[in-house]
């Protein structure tokens, strides 16, 4: 997840009254912490950075023991150090954030073969001066480099030095001390790893590593969210926000299985299915959600990947600044308009694998399969995987679904559902689909009174479209021989209760490292003009007759109001008992052979 702020003139959603939280503000440090002495375990962590002289190790109570044979390895190794120093062989700041066991879905075909037979290893470095991130794939067995790739603008987890860091930082900041009326423990504090930015900050763009610890207090509805800049070392912000009514459960659901009876079965190997004419292999990604890969239908290829890479999630709510002085931040003063500023804040979600990231939102069972009965029949059938966090559906705890349906027709239908209850009443949310079709030399069209070919990669808006061909389908995909599929978008005609998807496209050439294999997080949870995708448009490549990667984006607001929940959760007392009560919001395109149109 990453936490985020960003300040808005306009609201997204034209005609919804104005949001207004009474108790939620701004709160800014006042800029004198250069007078400060530094914490003990900020002041550790300093020397030990000028002891590595570029690479800064993960402790060894991080580690096992093959994890403490790669570090050593990857130590010495020049590829993967060749960025701890500049061009003019100066010293740049890299931490070591985790290494952990490889799971396939970062594996390339060529490495995945090799570890079948060995033992390897995933490892990931970020470099605070550029912001880059690289991961490593390296056999534990043989302590040979497999992989390297590095990823400009992402940043990934951060390793269990920082969180505590960041938690020292926040628990002993004064503003917290102030604003809480006391000084907090720890135990009051989650997400400490979670990432986080605020506008006009160093965080902001990415260009520092910030977390998001968070003082939730359920009994008065509010929460407290503090903004850790890690590459400084201090509190950038803190930000109350409402959390909605809630009641705590009588009890939480656990999950099903075991982290690792999920981690080896669904994680670390790709499992096949065959029903229905269809066949494919799916499996549960380090970040990415349940992949759908190599999808055929009665012998035809159909899918390479299908999958869900982010949920981004933004709230609104207006407030005022609670600091008395002027405030600098990036190097220059900040004015604030009180009152009267819309501020935007949530974080970009990501759904995978336990065990082997930090900040994931998790499975709570293995993935299922269930038939498709429409009237009656089975039309189909349809694989989902349900995320949990621990306390859903307690506030500020999420729930998610991936769920891909196949039908007897050779159609399927690619959906996010979303069961709430997140961190407050008015929420935007925005899953980030990631759609490779397997049709070869592929063209793509938009209809608007006739179909229209795309020459270049670009994006559009499905709530600017006038007419639909056939009422129905909006784009569609095709090869060489015209053989593809319309691509209908939802507006509320599945009868799944939806509100429709009213979603952005984007269409690329496909490039490697471009979502092939688990991506890091992509774009900003609030700037709600931006997805993420654009970095892969920078180009306009040419995608007429090209492999083809289709990302669609819908854009939901959930509703808490009573009679009319969406995207919603709740634990209500019902004839004397505790229960939940679920409202799901239901997303996603249909994707349907040209060839039953005919």
């Amino acid at each position: 997840m990453v936490f985020g702020f960003l300040a808005i003139g306009l609201y997204w959603f034209s005609g919804d009254s104005a949001y207004l939280i009474n108790s939620e503000r701004i709160v800014l440090p006042k800029n004198n912490t250069r007078h400060q002495a530094p914490l003990k375990e900020v002041q550790h962590y300093l020397e030990d950075i000028q002891k590595h002289q570029g690479l800064l190790p993960l402790d060894a109570s991080e580690l096992d023991a093959k994890a403490k044979v790669v570090q050593r390895f990857l130590l010495t190794n020049r590829a993967f150090l060749e960025d701890t120093r500049n061009r003019r062989g100066e010293v740049e700041h890299n931490d070591m954030m985790s290494i952990r066991p490889a799971i396939v879905s970062v594996l390339s075909a060529k490495s995945r073969e090799i570890c079948q037979k060995h033992t390897c290893y995933q490892a990931i470095k970020y470099n605070y001066v550029t912001n880059t991130t690289t991961r490593a794939i390296v056999n534990a067995d043989t302590q040979n480099l497999l992989e390297l790739k590095r990823f400009k603008n992402m940043q990934g987890d951060i390793s269990l030095r920082l969180k505590k860091i960041a938690q020292v930082i926040a628990l002993n900041a004064p503003e917290i001390k102030k604003e809480l009326g006391e000084t907090p423990s720890i135990k009051e504090m989650s997400m400490a790893n979670v990432r986080g930015s605020l506008n006009n900050s160093p965080c902001e763009n990415k260009q520092h590593l910030c977390v998001a610890p968070t003082f939730s207090y359920h009994s008065k509805e509010e929460a407290l969210w503090a903004i850790v800049d890690l590459t400084d070392l201090k509190l950038v912000a803190a930000k109350w926000a409402g959390l909605g009514k809630t009641a705590t459960p009588a009890c939480i659901s656990e999950r099903s299985l075991q982290n690792r009876e999920i981690m080896e079965q669904y994680c670390q190997k790709d499992t096949p299915h065959k029903e229905d004419g269809w066949a494919f292999s799916y499996r549960i990604t380090g970040s990415d959600g349940l992949e759908v890969i190599n999808a055929s239908f009665q012998g035809q290829a159909v899918l390479r990947s299908a999958k869900i890479v982010d949920w981004h999630v933004a709230y609104e709510g207006k407030g005022k600044i609670g600091s008395q002085e002027s405030v600098v931040l990036a190097g220059r003063e900040v004015a604030f308009v009180e009152n009267k500023d819309n501020f935007l804040f949530g974080y970009n979600d990501a759904m995978g694998c336990p065990m082997f990231s930090t900040s994931v939102v998790l499975p709570f069972n293995a993935p299922r399969i269930f038939p498709l009965i429409e009237e009656g029949n089975k039309v189909g059938f349809y694989l989902v995987q349900d995320y949990r966090n621990p306390k859903w559906p307690m506030a500020c705890n999420y729930r998610y679904e991936n769920r891909f349906e196949f039908y007897n027709d050779g159609s399927f239908r690619v959906v996010g559902i979303n069961i709430g209850r997140g961190c407050g009443e008015k929420a935007i949310y925005r899953p980030v689909m990631r759609i490779d079709l397997a049709l070869e030399e592929e063209t793509f069209y938009k209809y608007d009174t006739a179909w229209n070919k795309w020459f270049t990669e670009g994006s559009d808006l499905q709530y600017k479209a006038k007419v639909y061909a056939q009422d129905k389908y909006l784009y569609k995909i095709k090869s060489v021989d015209n053989q593809g599929y319309y691509i209908e978008p939802n507006r509320g005609q599945f009868k799944d209760q939806s509100r429709g998807d009213n979603a952005r496209i984007f269409v690329t050439r496909f490039k490697e490292g471009e979502g092939d294999l688990d991506l890091l997080t992509l774009g900003f949870c609030c700037k709600l003009d931006e997805d993420g995708v654009e970095r892969f448009l920078e180009q306009k490549e040419s995608i007429d007759g090209e492999n083809i990667v289709i990302w669609y984006v819908p854009k939901i607001q959930n509703d808490a109001r009573k009679g009319y929940e969406y995207c919603w959760a709740d634990t209500i007392l019902e004839n004397g008992r505790l229960i939940v009560k679920e409202y799901p919001c239901v997303v996603g395109p249909k994707f349907v052979p040209i060839h039953l149109e005919k």
